[in-house]
């Protein structure tokens, strides 16, 4: 059940990620998510045989009865295998669910190892959309990857997720940034999740792009000359491996060229 929880949160894991959260005998576990999928519990997408993810591990995500199990409604049922079909069909789409997971997953990894540091919150995908609706019901103007609260010293540290994996214009990406400035400044997200201040990290499949969405940004907010609130890293920086190296000064803000931490 956690591990279809997982999945019902995430939409997407492969086996890497899945092993790195439930450490363990490999091959009793792979043959249990074999025995799963058999089962219809959980499924793999037919786009992962006929192209080249980046990753030669398989691609998990829920089955009927996966699906089933975890959400149990009808009307909520119904709602989640269309939405995961939507995605299967679309290559790209899993990619990028990919990427986020790869964070997520990370920084799960990361906040284990250090007793100071807690994932406080954790939303994504239509969960986020849903949670982002003003008071009369209206869909946000923009919907984040992911959010994300991490607890430390007694605070709480709201972060937005932007994974870019560089198909969208730095123009169009600014223009993301420049209602995250607004939200901000109008304290939008106050009466949907709580928070007046919050971070935006942006994670990138490499350095170059990190850098060119970094210096493009300082034109997101008001006086042109890049703010803290804003932070980017390519996604190289961490790994399962070095999961805790999310927490390290690995990004760097539009504001100056001084690697920063998330906190």
């Amino acid at each position: 059940m956690e591990l279809l929880q997982e999945l019902g949160e995430s939409r997407f894991l492969n086996t890497e990620q899945i092993l790195a959260l439930h450490p363990g005998g490999r091959r009793n576990f792979l043959r249990r998510l074999a025995a799963m999928y058999d089962l219809g519990y959980l499924d793999r997408p037919k786009v992962q045989s006929r192209s080249k993810l980046p990753s030669s591990h398989i691609v998990y995500s829920l089955g009927k009865q996966g699906v089933e199990a975890v959400f149990g409604d009808a009307g909520q049922y119904q709602a989640v295998l269309r939405r995961l079909r939507e995605i299967e069909r679309s290559l790209p789409l899993i990619a990028h669910a990919l990427m986020i997971s790869q964070f997520k997953v990370c920084l799960t990894l990361a906040t284990r190892k250090r007793n100071d540091l807690t994932l406080e919150r954790w939303l994504q995908g239509y969960d986020l959309k849903y949670s982002l609706k003003g008071r009369y019901g209206e869909n946000p103007g923009l919907v984040p990857d992911a959010f994300f609260v991490l607890g430390h010293d007694g605070y709480e540290y709201p972060v937005f997720l932007e994974v870019d994996r560089g198909t969208m214009t730095e123009e169009r990406f600014v223009n993301k940034l420049k209602l995250y400035w607004r939200w901000w400044r109008e304290e939008r997200i106050k009466d949907t999740l709580g928070f007046t201040n919050f971070r935006v990290i942006t994670v990138t499949p490499n350095e170059t792009r990190s850098e060119n969405l970094r210096i493009a940004s300082k034109e997101a907010n008001t006086d042109k000359k890049g703010s803290n609130m804003f932070l980017f890293t390519p996604d190289k920086n961490y790994s399962i491996v070095k999961p805790e190296a999310i927490f390290e000064p690995i990004w760097k803000s539009p504001k100056d060229d001084l690697p920063k931490g998330i906190l």
